[in-house]
């Protein structure tokens, strides 16, 4: 993230501390907590991956695969064939 840009929590303008994750996402923080949110340069996010709080739903880049138990490992797939493990 560049250091011009503005940055944004869920809860609004941040201006602290921020590391970068493995994944590329960049968290509040020196280092990572429990308390370290994600940052965004947009003020309405991307701030959680998935759309609702819910464990038994897929990422927004994912989609169920029909006939799996709810939650079960691997009941999700990438939305995208080309992101999808072989």
């Amino acid at each position: 993230m560049g250091a011009n840009m503005k940055h944004y929590t869920e809860d609004g303008l941040y201006d602290g501390p921020k590391h970068k994750m493995d994944d590329g996402s960049s968290h509040t923080g020196k280092t990572h907590t429990k308390a370290s949110k994600v940052i965004s340069h947009k003020k309405e996010g991307p701030f959680k991956l998935r759309d609702v709080n819910s464990p038994m739903k897929c990422w927004k880049t994912h989609k169920k695969i029909r006939g799996m138990a709810d939650g079960a490992k691997g009941s999700c797939e990438h939305k995208d064939p080309a992101r999808r493990p072989k």
